[in-house]
């Protein structure tokens, strides 16, 4: 019975343990996914509060950010970013096309903000393409989610940009409506640019409506605004946005002047230099306007510029009296009327499009997000489901890989303990190697000379030769060779003395070094000068500024130094 309690206790205490352990797993997995998720994550949402009001720097820190470590859902949303901050601001970003992919098809049916931008990206790449209806039809779609959202920002530029929409439609009407609500949002949102932009969308409304009285006060009253934060080519657009104005109210001088002035060399867009030849036909001087809109014809342009120069042409030419050449030109101006412009249909399909936008669709975006609350929930169930599996599953294999894992350990410590027993002793038989050439040394020196008294004793060459044998010596003493020697033995037994004063010394002369190499072995300095050459009171001169360039360094050994100088 003892035996069976026991076995029990240890059963339940092996169960809490298992217990703890895998709680413990699961917190780490929890805590290394979230980290590194939430890291880039976070770094996300911080370009995200900015990317309206920094642009540029938002579009820098997105391409410096490092895609190798993100999910396919963050490498998505950062690419969405770089899209809407190019498409929004006009600035151009290095997206390639696998990116801009995933910024257009990547947020399909997410119902949420991220969608909204989508839809905006897709309605500009649509008009890019020349496709004003796709267009359309996106920016409502965009508009519908955007209001279901609450999101002011996203709507202001949805609103902004059916403004133009409709305007290059031929809609006024429509495109003042959308213009105006751009317009309040962006004030209360304080961008101040936007806000330009969308008083800006508004004149091109009145322009659509040919409301040039309107049209020109507006432009007057926000003159201040535009010079006072504006870019120089955004000043230069304005600019040229009034002449036309100007000219269409009959002040034709102050409109020409304008054009001169910020077109000094007549540079500029074949429509801009149609508007400024009719400015001079308005002010009866259709010899400059014919070569202002000769000009326009010969440069580049679509087929509405066209139709605005062959008519300008058309008017100038019957100024002229020149009435032979008008049937020419009235062929042309009636090829160009002529072409199918496809964004002229928006003002017919307005209606159908709003249609669209029923109770119908409503209840269908409330059944959408209900299907993501349930899809959210499985989903989660079967992660922590998941988890829990994986978790018993590392469990039992870290338990199976315990014993292996210490050992090796174990083995490692003592590879390493008997490699630094060798190196310890191949560095002690280093030592003891030039100890005993440093022992052998003098006994090798008195031997030789010993001999060569022996083989000259009583004779008449015995003062010299033995003369001859100590200088011998004494130069052999002072050879490169032995000065390197001598201090790879002061290093050995001095604890890397000479090193350590190269390296604090380092622009010493090599006499000077030769001098603290002699002081360091412990040599006298009358055996010095015999070394050095020179007188011994030279050899004092030598030490004594030798030991005042040490003292006044800041090497943290110069005690040590100045040890051997006493």
């Amino acid at each position: 019975m003892s035996k069976l309690t026991e076995t029990d206790t240890d059963r339940s205490r092996w169960i809490q343990v298992w217990t703890h352990r895998t709680g413990l797993y699961i917190g780490l997995i929890f805590l290394i996914i979230l980290c590194s998720c939430s890291k880039t994550d976070t770094a996300l949402d911080r370009i995200e509060e900015t990317m309206i009001t920094e642009p540029e720097a938002a579009i820098g820190s997105l391409a410096d950010m490092d895609t190798l470590s993100m999910s396919e859902d963050q490498k998505a949303r950062k690419a969405l970013m770089q899209a809407f901050v190019s498409t929004v601001w006009l600035i151009p970003a290095d997206l390639p096309p696998t990116d801009l992919n995933r910024a257009i098809t990547s947020f399909n049916g997410k119902c949420t903000s991220d969608e909204v931008k989508s839809l905006i990206i897709r309605s500009e790449i649509a008009k890019a393409e020349s496709n004003p209806i796709a267009r359309l039809e996106l920016l409502k779609d965009a508009e519908f989610l955007a209001s279901q959202l609450g999101d002011k920002s996203d709507l202001a530029f949805i609103y902004f940009y059916l403004s133009n929409a409709y305007a290059n439609g031929f809609n006024g009407t429509v495109s003042e409506y959308y213009a105006n609500k751009s317009l309040e949002l962006f004030n209360e949102l304080s961008y101040r640019k936007q806000s330009i932009d969308a008083r800006m969308a508004i004149i091109g409304s009145l322009a659509v409506k040919r409301d040039y009285a309107t049209m020109l006060d507006s432009l007057l009253s926000m003159k201040a605004d535009v010079f006072s934060y504006s870019t120089d080519s955004y000043k230069t657009y304005f600019l040229d946005q009034l002449a036309r104005a100007f000219d269409e109210n009959g002040r034709n001088d102050e409109a020409i002047e304008i054009w001169h002035s910020i077109y000094p060399d007549g540079n500029t867009s074949s429509n801009t230099l149609a508007h400024w030849a009719n400015a001079y036909l308005h002010n009866n001087r259709p010899d400059s306007a014919e070569i202002f809109i000769n000009k326009a014809i010969s440069l580049p342009h679509n087929n509405s510029d066209e139709y605005l120069c062959r008519n300008v042409q058309y008017a100038i030419v019957e100024r002229l009296g020149r009435n032979a050449e008008l049937l020419a030109i009235d062929s042309l101006r009636s090829k160009a009327a002529n072409i199918d412009y496809g964004e002229r249909k928006i003002a017919e399909t307005s209606l159908a499009l709003n249609k669209k936008y029923d109770s119908t669709a409503q209840s269908a975006w409330r059944e959408i997000q209900s299907g993501k609350q349930r899809t959210n929930v499985i989903t989660s169930i079967f992660t922590i489901l998941l988890l829990l599996m994986i978790s018993g599953v590392l469990f039992y294999r870290k338990r199976s890989r315990l014993l292996r894992v210490e050992n090796e350990n174990n083995l490692l410590r003592l590879q390493n303990l008997e490699s630094n027993l060798f190196e310890k002793e191949r560095q002690h038989n280093a030592v003891a190697g030039k100890v005993s050439a440093l022992f052998k040394s003098p006994f090798n020196t008195i031997d030789h000379l010993a001999s060569a008294y022996f083989e000259c004793r009583e004779t008449g060459q015995e003062q010299k030769r033995i003369f001859a044998e100590a200088k011998l010596a004494i130069e052999d003493f002072v050879s490169a060779s032995s000065l390197t020697k001598m201090a790879e033995i002061v290093n050995t037994t001095n604890d890397n003395l000479m090193a350590h004063f190269d390296e604090d010394f380092p622009k010493l002369s090599a006499s000077q070094r030769k001098l603290a190499l002699f002081l360091f072995c412990g040599l006298s300095l009358q055996s010095i000068s015999i070394f050095q050459g020179t007188d011994l009171r030279n050899i004092y001169v030598y030490k004594s500024r030798l030991k005042s360039a040490i003292s006044k360094s800041d090497s943290p050994r110069k005690e040590l130094y100045l040890s051997y100088f006493s």
